[in-house]
């Protein structure tokens, strides 16, 4: 697995991020990266188990404070107690990263209302719920804040078997592009990071299947790892990104599928 290549090189002493989706996966490396650039960290997941186990190896390994918070992101009132739970831990959020997400392959002539409304629960109404329930918490503070909303290469249209996936995953750059400018006066940032194929123990048994022809459409002909991703939120969320609002980060290895 690669390291990260910017620990030493930001600094978020003092600061707290929350992440969506944090116990494992893109996530979990978000969180990783986080603490290790100093940030006190949220581990906001709908498994307490695995957020309490993430959340314990954070602070182990990096001497931050990190909690455990059980979230459905789906659902407004549980994200709004989450945010209320992040803040009065922490006193301050700088930092939401909506990473949470979930998808199924299938035509969509295949699929049924019930797994629309599960994707788009989670892929778009979490981004809502998380960025609605966080903004006045940042706008209150008066220095701004930064917001990472995820986006997916299949929200171009460009996947068959995901156009529910990738719908979901379009609204949220389109919510991202809207917010950003609604907000900025606050000095709040709102970018939107759009990941390839990444190994995850989500898509480990698809990748070790296609591995082979996945990469005929990575022009740097390997799959993307979460650091990658990490390294990138950690990027949109510090002062290095201070003039960057309103942007899709396409983190995706050269993707030439047509």
């Amino acid at each position: 697995m690669r390291a990260s290549n910017v620990i030493g090189e930001i600094d978020f002493s003092g600061q707290t991020a929350i992440v969506t989706g944090g116990a494992s996966g893109i996530g979990r490396e978000i969180c990783d990266t986080f603490a290790a650039l100093g940030a006190n960290v949220a581990v906001a997941d709908i498994e307490q188990g695995p957020a309490e186990e993430a959340a314990s190896e954070l602070e182990a390994d990096h001497g931050v404070e990190a909690i455990p918070v059980e979230t459905d992101v789906s659902s407004y009132d549980a994200v709004t107690e989450m945010v209320e739970t992040v803040d009065e831990a922490f006193g301050r959020i700088d930092s939401l990263v909506n990473n949470a997400g979930i998808g199924e392959s299938k035509p969509f002539t295949e699929t049924e209302p019930d797994l629309w409304e599960k994707i788009v629960g989670v892929c778009f109404y979490g981004t809502m719920n998380c960025t609605h329930a966080v903004l006045p918490h940042m706008i209150d503070q008066g220095d701004g804040g930064a917001i990472v909303n995820f986006a997916s290469d299949s929200y171009k249209g460009n996947d068959p078997g995901l156009a529910v996936y990738g719908a979901a995953k379009a609204a949220n750059v389109s919510l991202t592009r809207t917010v950003a400018h609604e907000v900025g006066d606050h000095g709040v940032r709102v970018n939107c990071l759009s990941p390839g194929t990444t190994k995850t123990p989500a898509t480990a048994d698809w990748i070790d299947e296609y591995e082979d022809r996945i990469l005929e459409s990575y022009a740097l002909d390997r799959i993307g790892e979460p650091a990658d991703h990490a390294d990138a939120v950690a990027f949109l969320c510090s002062d290095a990104a201070d003039w960057v609002t309103g942007e899709v980060l396409s983190v995706n290895g050269g993707y030439i599928r047509g």
